[in-house]
């Protein structure tokens, strides 16, 4: 059972396949994969508590599990992995490189030049906003809830680039975003493309997730520096269990497991 919905789904599910498994891809939403989907590959969509994994696990005789979600889909790794330990079956997980510099020792915030590291969301809504300038979040949709009630305490602007898909633009609404505090595109987008949003919106401070190069993460860091603004990275949540930067890694631990 292969987990993903994100950029790294179809390249892991056509090596697992290549390698001779046979892969049931789950993902959470119906958003369209990246890349031309396998064939052979089963494919399930919807999101899944423990018990879910757990059933589906069973129901399908599932043996390995492999979690190649979102670096910050912790929610879904911490499910899976729990279900794996039920089932004690083998859970691995496929962690993207990071494109910014490894992140060690530091509890709190870590200040490197223009860039400053939050532990979590609500951490890197007050640090944003203490810069007391515009702020672009580049974050997705879920964890808008901190930044919206400090921009709005501040009176400062707040605009928020997500997805061009329905569910993202509603998520932004029950925020209580408005139509010019939202920036609807479909990424991962270039240097220029990043400075054009930031000229536009008066941005002076931008807020990241370490998504990696399928995040855009690179190109958003080099256009905030080119653009004079500030830059807020939220560390990534540490994944249970073992996890691999590489597919061939990943087969190797697979194989290994047989």
């Amino acid at each position: 059972m292969l987990l993903g919905g994100t950029s790294d789904a179809i390249p892991i599910a056509r090596a697992l396949l290549e390698a001779g498994f046979r892969v049931l891809l789950s993902s959470a939403t119906s958003i369209p994969l990246r890349g031309v989907f396998p064939e052979g590959v089963q494919h399930r969509v919807g999101g899944l508590d423990s018990l879910g994994f757990f059933q589906i696990i069973g129901g399908e005789k599932i043996e390995w599990v492999v979690d190649a979600t979102h670096p910050y889909a912790a929610e879904v790794s911490a499910n899976a992995w729990k279900a794996c330990q039920q089932a004690k079956i083998p859970y691995l997980a496929f962690d993207r490189p990071s494109d910014i510099s490894p992140l060690s020792g530091v509890s709190v915030v870590s200040t490197v030049n223009d860039l400053q590291w939050a532990e979590n969301h609500e951490q890197a809504a007050v640090l944003a906003f203490s810069f007391q300038r515009p702020v672009l979040l580049t974050i997705g949709v879920r964890n808008l809830a901190p930044y919206v009630e400090i921009a709005r305490k501040s009176s400062l602007r707040l605009v928020a680039r997500v997805l061009d898909h329905p569910a993202s633009i509603a998520a932004c609404v029950k925020f209580g975003l408005n139509a010019n505090e939202i920036i609807a595109a479909t990424g991962p987008f270039s240097e220029q493309e990043n400075v054009d949003h930031i000229f536009c919106n008066e941005i002076n401070v931008l807020v990241t997730k370490d998504s990696g190069e399928a995040g855009g993460t690179a190109a958003k860091i080099s256009a905030a520096r080119n653009s004079g603004c500030r830059i807020v990275v939220v560390q990534r949540p540490p994944r249970p269990g073992m996890a691999y930067s590489t597919i061939p890694a990943l087969l190797i631990a697979l194989h290994t497991s047989i």
